[in-house]
């Protein structure tokens, strides 16, 4: 069938092709997005903002993967292409013999592009950081560190003492408190009013009471008492090496917020304050560690459980130290073996050579005096 000469196919084609912009342009609106926190008395990162619209950098997973390698000072993987190769070097500053050994890694869910940029984020206070969109690849990308020499610390799990409601409330009084903010405690527990300041004179108000509310106060606290526990762990271990350490975490506070919220104001001002207590508790990290800590907040638009993270950790034993530690082993077995044969040897050839000296001996001062015995003893014979 034909219309105005052209038939049906040629038109789902024309039509099918002038929406797919339109339909990427919204899919880029749902993406992810990178923040990379640096130091700003010791930078890491190549300067970067979200200003800089003109060039739209983009990282895939196995990218970010790779960055988090490199900053803890080791090697990326041997498979990692020269595109991502380019792209750590756009990011990351040329030195390779100075990196911060210390990476403070949140994967932060319900985040897209869209809600973020409502955010002024240069006006947020974060300090030195740089900025990617993030490109999802899979469900999960492995960073491949070496077993021996870094520290995996779960920032999910309870770390130090339980935690119980009278404990939660507390924390969330002193949260608030360090926050510049309040936490009007009422009879029941977790059920009180938590407000605290925000850029531009806002206020974030909420009511515990509320599900929602309650998830991402909750959050907070447990963030902010696991890294509270990383930092005096280490003052109590000070004057020993610091290994390399990565920190890894996820924060559904947010997602939670805009599940009951949807896109509304308190959606992203509790964006706001979750980056605020990010970058804050970036700051304790770098005080503890001399400064020898970055951050990386990875930003997913895309609503999944919190028990199933974009990124995990593939821990390997070096080959060149498996082989050296076999090799020591074989030669200390073979050399048990073989020393009580080495030993006879050495004694019977000690035994023949004495026994040979002697009789040479004895026979020189006894032989007879003969034209030939006298002319090997170097006689002069007329």
């Amino acid at each position: 069938m034909e219309f105005f000469g052209i038939n049906w196919a040629t038109c789902i084609l024309l039509l099918s092709c002038a929406l797919l912009p339109q339909q990427m342009k919204a899919e880029a609106t749902g993406g992810g997005s990178l923040l990379f926190l640096d130091n700003p008395h010791h930078r890491f990162f190549r300067t970067e903002s979200l200003e800089s619209e003109s060039e739209e950098i983009s990282m895939t997973q196995s990218d970010v993967a790779s960055t988090v390698s490199v900053l803890l000072g080791f090697a990326p993987s041997s498979t990692n292409p020269s595109v991502s190769s380019s792209k750590l070097d756009g990011l990351l500053l040329p030195n390779p013999f100075d990196r911060p050994r210390g990476v403070f890694m949140l994967d932060a869910r319900g985040i897209d592009q869209e809600l973020l940029s409502e955010l002024d984020v240069p006006k947020l206070g974060l300090g030195a950081y740089s900025y990617r969109q993030l490109v999802a690849e899979s469900s999960h990308t492995a960073v491949e560190l070496p077993e021996d020499e870094v520290i995996l610390e779960s920032l999910n799990e309870a770390s130090g003492d339980e935690c119980d409601a009278h404990c939660i409330e507390q924390e969330l009084v002193d949260l608030a408190s360090w926050l510049g903010g309040s936490y009007t405690v009422v009879e029941q527990l977790l059920q009180g009013k938590f407000s605290i300041p925000l850029s531009k004179g806002s206020f974030l108000n909420l009511d515990l009471l509320k599900r929602a509310d309650q998830i991402f106060a909750k959050e907070l606290v447990s963030l902010r008492r696991n890294i509270r526990w990383v930092v005096s762990m280490h003052d109590l271990a000070e004057g020993s090496p610091d290994p390399a350490l990565l920190l890894m975490g996820t924060f559904v506070g947010v997602q939670a917020l805009r599940e009951h919220y949807g896109q509304d104001d308190i959606s992203r001002e509790g964006l706001e304050l979750f980056l605020n207590v990010a970058a804050k508790l970036l700051d304790s990290l770098q005080l503890s560690y001399g400064g020898q800590f970055v951050g990386v907040v990875v930003m997913n638009g895309n609503a999944v459980p919190a028990s199933e993270g974009m990124f995990d950790v593939k821990l390997s034993s070096r080959t060149s130290r498996w082989l050296t530690e076999k090799f020591l082993a074989e030669s200390n077995s073979t050399t048990a073996e073989v020393k009580p044969a080495r030993r006879a040897l050495a004694w019977s050839t000690a035994i023949i050579l004495l026994i040979a000296t002697l009789m040479g001996v004895y026979y020189l001062f006894n032989m007879p005096l003969t034209r030939d015995t006298l002319l090997y003893s170097n006689v002069k014979l007329d």
